[in-house]
């Protein structure tokens, strides 16, 4: 019982390791995994405070979502996403779909939609801050 027991325990783990569609797979295989935040901006085990942040992020500079700049830098960002993850951010945070909605329409399940909306968002949010950093200190 114990054997059987096992190997149905280390098929589990297997299986929730690998994506379960075509394009989950397919977009592992060619972005690979990709953190929210890169890990170099926390402490580490050997730090006095681990999985904090080293330093906390600098603040934007106030911005008009008016301004022809602001939303040229938008565009920009989001024309460096992935398709997938771009439809994904524009139906969610733009049209405001919900995600049962989205995930149905691009064949995702709820899991790998939150985590390419969750990548999609860190993406922008970092392009945008070097390009409001950028022309800020300009």
């Amino acid at each position: 019982m114990t054997g059987w027991l096992a190997r149905a325990g280390a098929a589990a783990v297997r299986r929730s390791e690998e994506p379960r569609n075509r394009f989950a797979r397919f977009t592992a295989q060619w972005l690979g995994t990709t953190p929210t935040v890169a890990a170099s901006r926390f402490q580490d085990e050997s730090e006095p405070f681990p999985q904090h942040w080293r330093r906390f992020p600098d603040p934007w500079p106030a911005v008009d979502p008016a301004d022809p700049e602001v939303r040229e830098a938008l565009a920009a960002a989001l024309d460096e996403l992935p398709a997938t993850w771009r439809a994904v951010v524009i139906a969610r945070d733009a049209m405001g779909q919900r995600a049962e909605e989205m995930s149905a329409r691009l064949g995702l399940t709820g899991p790998q939609q939150r985590a390419i909306l969750n990548r999609a968002r860190a993406r922008l949010r970092e392009r945008l801050a070097q390009r409001l950093r950028l022309e800020h200190t300009a």
